[in-house]
């Protein structure tokens, strides 16, 4: 298309593999994501920065600077000054050194929608709306002092029989309700257990009021606050959602409207067996900028939900694949919901979305779909099924974005980094380093529990990729001189790691391990990153993190997707030059006349860009 874009929108997608992504174009699962490929320009080299992982990586994307200049340089930070053992998660948009493209696009009076974009929480945007950005979902918060919450909390299954993690409980005669309208029913008490909730909830029961219907003779179950049939919250059908349902909440925080859905996933014919399972409790506002905003947005058909507890469910085997696929299109839903109704009621230039399923869906299912790990065909053939179907949700809600966004429109589809199967799993650092005598442990006389010796310890592994020495005079209870002994551990540490073998696979499986200042060419550098960076084989190491970006393995690859679309791109087109992530920034405000953020290092991406 020729011309200047006049709007941007950009979709991103966290660990999708380029791989599945082409599969599914040419397969007809992702129509919409299909014609931007084919009308624009697809990049077939995007490399992400190091390590493989999401805080930075999307940092990167909307700063257009690598980790070592924007600060955040994995999933967790490390504050210097505290023991080597304490991190946080990396989700605080005050770590971030460098000016976000929403920033520098208010500096000529743009506004922005920033929607669920990870890191950029608490809102540094000024002009426009920002929902979100504590966590990697809607009401999934990441922040200091908390690992992973939910506002208000976690998804809970109730069965009579045992399940891991699940509430049991039991099925009897219903005795003492008031208003009942029924004979002969059974009843069951529904007590909320709290689950990664943000707060600290009152207690709380549910009612579940069993009967036969007169009718039919079938099963009739009402969901009620209290044992009187007149506060019904619902009227539930076995294997049926329920409608999203809104109730209040006690915590220490004060009172908390919240929304979810419950599905009876089994009722024996009996009405002795019972499995019911609850969507996580969804606190309808709290996470947006200007505050009022979430408790507007849109909740006919999907729910701000923290798409994490999906997963949750799902790997405890509570839910079947319809019932977690179903909640997944839930989550794309009002993502696409979310977004149309903000384009249509708030004055912006740019759009920033970020959905977070393919990385989850990766961790739970990669392994299992691929024939590097699994062996069994049927198994990999279920698993495939249900990756299939989440690109098709996604896609989905990709076109619908689109498609409001409007004809002079730039689109920018981009995703963080991508995954991998990693059939031998995680290289014990830990214990090479042991090994080595660079790390020392003992038992504590009071928990009795193994920890760290820090009188004797030389180095420390921490978050994905860093080993820091234990320095005197930057580290609590450092032990390691600087100058000469401090090169002459890092030495010890590199050649600790590079000579370990694999007892199983006789492989060496550490396949890069350089002082932090060699490691500026991954553009990680400066006080945020150890003193010894390392990278695995694409064989070990879970599905991402500590692969380089180059990293290939079976049937996917640890590359970005890149698919440019619009004004002023190239149609057809399919770009052989390596990109970076941080040349997305620059190429978007060459074409629309913005300021390019103070910090920025891409480059104009000129060979996609109409002549």
């Amino acid at each position: 298309m020729d011309g200047k874009p006049k709007k941007l929108v950009l979709i991103g997608l966290d660990a999708p593999t380029v791989e599945d992504i082409l599969r599914y174009t040419h397969s007809g699962d992702m129509p919409n994501v299909a014609r931007l490929i084919q009308g624009g320009t697809f990049c077939e080299h995007c490399l992400v920065p190091f390590p493989t992982i999401t805080p930075p990586n999307w940092t990167s994307i909307v700063t257009g600077a690598f980790p070592g200049t924007h600060g955040i340089t994995c999933f967790h930070m490390h504050d210097l000054g505290e023991p080597l053992n304490i991190i946080r998660p990396a989700f605080d948009s005050r770590d971030c050194r460098a000016e976000y493209i929403w920033e520098a696009a208010e500096r000529i009076g743009m506004a922005s929608i920033v929607l669920n974009y990870p890191s950029t929480w608490p809102p540094r945007l000024k002009l426009g709306v920002q929902v979100g950005g504590a966590g990697l979902s809607i009401n999934e918060w990441r922040l200091k002092g908390l690992e992973y919450g939910v506002t208000v909390n976690g998804c809970q299954l109730f069965s009579t029989e045992e399940y891991p993690q699940a509430t049991q409980v039991q099925i009897r005669p219903a005795a003492d309700w008031a208003n009942m309208p029924f004979e002969g029913a059974l009843e069951c008490e529904l007590s909320v257990a709290q689950r990664r909730s943000k707060y600290n909830l009152s207690q709380k029961s549910y009612y579940l009021l069993i009967s036969r219907s007169s009718g039919d003779g079938l099963w009739q179950c009402f969901l009620c606050r209290s044992k009187d049939f007149k506060d019904k919250l619902a009227t539930l059908a076995p294997n049926k959602w329920s409608d999203i349902l809104k109730d209040s909440f006690e915590t220490d925080d004060g009172i908390k409207e919240a929304v979810f859905m419950a599905k009876i996933l089994e009722l024996s014919h009996d009405g002795k067996t019972l499995k019911l399972y609850m969507t996580a409790f969804c606190q309808v506002d709290g996470w947006s900028y200007p505050s009022d905003v979430a408790s507007m947005l849109p909740m006919d058909e999907g729910m701000p939900l923290p798409a994490h507890e999906p997963f949750f469910a799902f790997n405890l085997g509570w839910v079947d694949d319809e019932t977690f696929i179903e909640e997944l299109e839930m989550h794309h839903r009002w993502l696409a919901d979310a977004a149309e109704y903000l384009m249509r009621t708030v004055d912006w230039t740019l759009f920033f979305m970020h959905a977070h399923c393919p990385d989850w869906m990766y961790h739970s299912l990669m392994k299992r779909s691929d024939p590097s790990c699994t062996q069994n065909a049927d198994e990999r053939s279920r698993a495939l099924e249900i990756i299939r179907r989440m690109y098709v949700s996604i896609d989905r809600m990709i076109g619908r974005i689109v498609s409001a966004a409007g004809e002079e429109t730039l689109i920018v589809i981009v995703s963080d980094h991508g995954a991998l199967p990693s059939p031998h799993g995680h290289v014990p650092i830990m214990r090479i380093l042991c090994d080595a005598g660079l790390l020392a442990m003992k038992v504590d006389e009071k928990t009795g529990r193994e920890v760290v010796d820090w009188d004797r310890t030389k180095a420390f592994p921490q978050r994905s990729v860093y080993i820091y020495v234990n320095l005197k005079g930057r580290n609590p209870n450092g032990i390691v001189e600087p100058g000469e002994e401090y090169e002459r551990v890092r030495d010890e540490i590199i050649n600790a790691l590079l000579d370990w073998r694999d007892p199983n696979t006789g492989e060496r499986p550490i396949i890069m391990a350089l002082r932090k200042e060699d490691a500026r060419p991954l553009g990680i550098y400066g006080d945020a990153i150890g003193d010894v960076v390392y990278a695995v084989r694409p064989a070990y190491g879970g599905e991402h993190g500590q692969h380089l970006p180059t990293a290939q393995y079976s049937r996917h690859s640890m590359r970005g997707l890149l698919i440019l679309f619009g004004p002023g791109i190239k149609s057809g087109c399919r770009l052989h030059r390596t990109v970076w992530l941080t040349d997305i920034t620059p190429t978007v405000c060459f074409l629309m006349g913005i300021p390019y953020p103070k910090q920025c290092e891409g480059a104009v991406l000129y060979q996609a860009l109409m002549a």
